[in-house]
């Protein structure tokens, strides 16, 4: 690892302190990893699960959260035994921590290779352009299925780059296939087709071998559907569970993703790839045309995403296994017009310039989306603001559940906690002395709002003089621990918050208690 390699993950554990919390597509492998963390995996441990009251659309694998808290549960417990009052939450800090250093070790992997089969200079560049973007720094740390197969498909990648002008590229293919099959079983099926493409491509140009690809993959096929039916079979109770052949089949055969939305054939082209790439966009349509080692990279990544465009559902998150080949291919690119056009200094300090401000429009981006969980800083200030209740009963609504609240934000153990999804509305909720919720209107009959949790709702470009005075401002009076707030000032869009979340407490809630209305 170099200094570059530590950027990277400095830069992540920057976005995971600044945006601590998940949302609704993050709940599942959060969950269980609290629930395997807190509870244990016996049989009597697994009723307390949260999976088995809210086990979402599909089914997910619990391979990924088992193996996050395998290696987290040492580093929370040592923390713990050191520092006695440290809360929960802190876990979730550490399981995501594990998570995203994930990300940096495999990309250090990477660049390594970069650096041994297209120089060091190129290496650099890979490192820098990944630093400045959102997408992969951000969601690193985030635990999406996407985000536990990334890392491997990384890794993978290695051993695909290595194989070029090599006479054992036979073997180190059947590494990558290997790696990408297990991932393709166990995390995410889409990452199977991009393999699938790859393969065929390797196949026709005659560095892969027709009969030791099908024998591996065959042998690495099973292996990692045996390695997800055993653990996922126990942890779900059923009579046999594969999570990804369920989710290829509800998404791809069903077609039940159209349900989340539709978007137009063109939408990974000219929507998604210019947000996750930024930079490396342009330099990478370069490289095409200066380098011929990039075309071989670039072709099966854009045939898995035109494959990709066929299927109406479309989210940034199934192609973004695509990113770190866009960054190698625009590095070659960078590295290339600077050899060849270094006598135009005018190129070079443009290029400079377009790769800071695409590392500003990630900073702008990590900061807005700081406000997109007031559920989970809803939980959060509940505990501060009742801190001297003891038999608290809050209910989240569906809302705050989806914005952040998470159960490594349940605190208390004297405080009860409920998500009950059948509520309807007006309602009383008998039983609840507390909601966490976004229609405060609903229960002002029973209820008292006793803080109000605000949140993204848009954002503002600002005046040109004001963005120049806040920057002067801010640099003279830059403190340390208000380093939110330092980088919002620097930005050149007003971040426009609004009421989100409510919390609310029942009128004379202790003549309440201490009657017969609890649970």
């Amino acid at each position: 690892m170099d200094k570059y390699d530590f950027l990277l993950g400095c830069l992540i554990t920057l976005h995971l302190l600044l945006c601590p919390f998940t949302k609704v597509e993050e709940s599942f492998n959060l969950q269980a990893s609290h629930d395997i963390m807190e509870f244990g995996i016996s049989l009597e441990a697994l009723k307390k699960y949260d999976h088995f009251e809210f086990p979402g659309v599909v089914p997910r694998t619990f391979v990924g959260p088992l193996l996050l808290s395998l290696v987290s549960w040492p580093t929370s417990k040592t923390l713990e035994l050191l520092i006695p009052h440290l809360n929960k939450f802190t876990r979730q800090y550490i399981v995501r921590f594990f998570l995203g250093i994930s990300t940096s070790f495999a990309l250090s992997y990477f660049r390594s290779y970069i650096a041994k089969y297209f120089g060091y200079r190129v290496s650099i560049a890979f490192g820098i352009l990944s630093a400045c973007q959102f997408h992969t720094i951000f969601w690193a740390s985030r635990t999406l299925p996407n985000m536990f197969a990334f890392p491997l498909v990384i890794f993978s990648y290695s051993y695909w780059i290595s194989a070029i002008n090599s006479s054992e590229s036979n073997p180190k293919l059947l590494s990558m296939i290997y790696y990408m099959t297990f991932t393709a079983v166990i995390f995410r099926f889409e990452v199977g087709v991009l393999l699938a493409i790859i393969v065929l491509l390797e196949l026709w140009i005659g560095t892969l071998k027709f009969f030791d690809t099908l024998r591996v993959g065959i042998i690495s096929g099973v292996i990692s559907l045996g390695v997800s039916c055993f653990i996922d079979t126990y942890f779900w109770q059923t009579r046999l569970m594969w999570p990804e052949g369920y989710v290829f089949y509800f998404n791809a055969i069903l077609g039940k993703s159209v349900e989340w939305g539709v978007l137009p054939f063109n939408a990974y082209f000219t929507t998604f790839l210019p947000r996750l790439l930024l930079m490396s966009l342009p330099l990478c349509i370069f490289s095409v045309f200066s380098d011929l080692r990039t075309r071989r990279f670039l072709t099966p990544i854009l045939a898995f995403i035109g494959g990709f465009s066929f299927l109406g559902h479309k989210e940034w998150r199934f192609i973004i296994y695509v990113v770190p080949i866009f960054n190698l291919c625009a590095a070659i690119g960078w590295i290339t017009m600077y050899q060849k056009y270094s006598r135009f200094i005018i190129i070079n300090r443009l290029i400079s310039t377009l790769v800071i401000i695409s590392f500003l429009i990630s900073t702008m981006m990590v900061i807005t989306s700081s406000y997109n969980y007031p559920g989970g800083v809803a939980l959060q200030k509940i505990h501060i603001i009742q801190s001297d209740n003891t038999q608290a009963r809050i209910h989240l609504d569906v809302y705050t559940a989806m914005t952040g609240a998470s159960r490594f934000g349940q605190l208390r153990n004297d405080w009860m906690y409920y998500k009950n999804e059948s509520h309807s509305l007006p309602i009383d909720y008998t039983g609840y002395t507390h909601l966490l919720t976004s229609t405060p209107h609903f229960h002002e009959a029973y209820f008292e709002i006793i803080d109000t949790v605000y949140g993204y709702e848009k954002i503002l470009l600002k005046n040109p003089s004001i963005i120049i005075q806040n920057w002067l401002n801010s640099f003279q009076n830059f403190d340390l621990n208000h380093m939110k707030e330092f980088l919002e000032s620097l930005l050149p869009v007003q971040i426009i918050i609004e009421p989100k979340v409510w919390i609310m407490k029942r009128h004379n809630i202790s003549d309440f208690m201490e009657g017969e209305h609890l649970f």
